[in-house]
């Protein structure tokens, strides 16, 4: 563990929230026994299930599709264009304008205007005003072909650069089940992007020229399930995840790159199945680095190891302070399930490995960026139809 792991620490001012009090689509929670099934004392009333990985409820699904299907953007009082949803991604760009990745319709300006139609985007990186890589993520269910692709945007054109499912289903690099949701892009320059991977669990090096090179692969981590059995009233409840055994291999799911003041890469993740709270975390990779495992390979380590619950954004500022965006405090699944109480964004101090709460109970927060001031800004409700807004937080 090195020294930002070991001085990890976070300074927290827990604040609840009320529960949402939305539909959610819930996942199909299709069960399977198998093999190497562990039995708890606390499970001898019942066998104990573990579940086929293809058939693990799939983060991805979440934190990707809107809670209907993408629609064309309505009109609310102000006769200013709602968002169309999800918002998966925010950016500044070099003149301060802050855009929006709206999967539901396209790029968009804080105004709400659409000005890049491009369904399913999922993350943008400018360049210019009228310049920049987009980002189009998983338009679908997961592990289906649809989107998962990265573009070279000019005064308002989308030129096609790379088939990232088509490199997945290629390479597998992290030698999984076959799956993409390019999340989370980050431009290098003119000529060169990274892309965070969400369901491939990788990072991604891309030209402009369509060559793809993997960075570096972000390994499973065993995991306890109590939080999730907490979740579900277990053992009392019954529910079917009350019998699943007390550890489980969880994916990492990086949602998120920045490059620090270092000139490191710095990947955040989600964590997988079954929703761990606490066991997020966030590395650091030598830009040097090439097809890299990290945690056994020199090149990538932790940063902070967890410490955070379902990682969806980070952003530095000028200073150097690294800011987190963790969707919910109560994990993924929660949101769900309609069990959550909003995200928390934190501002980390790598020197120190202190983390300081800027803002909590932010409900489905989705996405934050810098200003070109050093306002923060966040996207709350980001999966929400009618209610999705960008905020400056401070």
């Amino acid at each position: 563990m090195n020294d930002y792991a070991k001085n990890h620490k976070r300074k927290r001012t827990f604040s609840t929230s009320a529960l949402l009090a939305l539909g959610v689509l819930l996942i199909p929670l299709i069960l399977i026994s198998c093999t190497d099934a562990t039995m708890t004392p606390a499970d001898e009333t019942a066998e104990a299930v573990t579940m086929d990985r293809s058939d693990y409820p799939d983060p991805n699904r979440v934190i990707s599709q809107s809670r209907s299907p993408f629609q064309t953007a309505l009109k609310n009082n102000n006769n200013a264009p709602e968002l169309a949803t999800p918002i998966l991604g925010l950016a500044t760009a070099p003149n301060g304008d802050i855009m929006i990745a709206d999967a539901g319709s396209g790029v968009r300006s804080l105004d709400g205007m659409t000005e890049i139609s491009l369904p399913g985007v999922s993350s943008i990186a400018p360049l210019g005003r009228s310049s920049l890589w987009a980002l189009q993520g998983l338009i679908g269910n997961p592990g289906s072909v649809g989107g998962q692709s990265l573009f070279r945007v000019s005064n308002g054109n989308a030129q096609l650069i790379a088939n990232l499912y088509q490199f997945e289903a290629d390479n597998n690099p992290d030698g999984g089940i076959i799956d993409s949701n390019p999340f989370d892009v980050y431009a290098l320059n003119g000529n060169t992007a990274l892309v965070a991977d969400a369901a491939g669990n990788d990072l991604l090096r891309v030209s402009n020229q369509g060559e793809i090179g993997v960075v570096a692969i972000l390994p499973p981590e065993i995991v306890s399930t109590s939080d999730l059995k907490d979740l579900f009233g277990c053992p009392g409840s019954g529910a079917i995840f009350c019998f699943v055994p007390p550890q489980i291999p969880a994916e990492a799911v990086s949602t998120s790159v920045e490059v620090g003041p270092d000139g490191y890469y710095y990947v955040g993740e989600l964590k997988g199945f079954p929703s761990p709270l606490g066991k997020s975390n966030i590395w650091r990779v030598d830009p040097a680095s090439e097809n890299v495992r990290c945690g056994i390979d020199p090149g990538c380590e932790k940063v902070f190891d967890g410490g955070f619950t379902s990682i969806v954004d980070l952003a530095f500022d000028e200073e150097g302070y690294l800011y987190v965006a963790e969707l919910d405090e109560k994990g993924w699944f929660a949101v769900e399930i309609d069990a959550g109480i909003g995200g928390t964004i934190n501002k980390c101090d790598l020197s120190s490995g202190i983390c300081t709460e800027v803002a909590t109970g932010i409900p489905l927060l989705t996405a934050i960026t810098i200003g070109k001031d050093g306002s923060l800004w966040a996207a709350k409700n980001g999966l929400i139809p009618g209610l999705a807004e960008v905020f400056k937080v401070n």
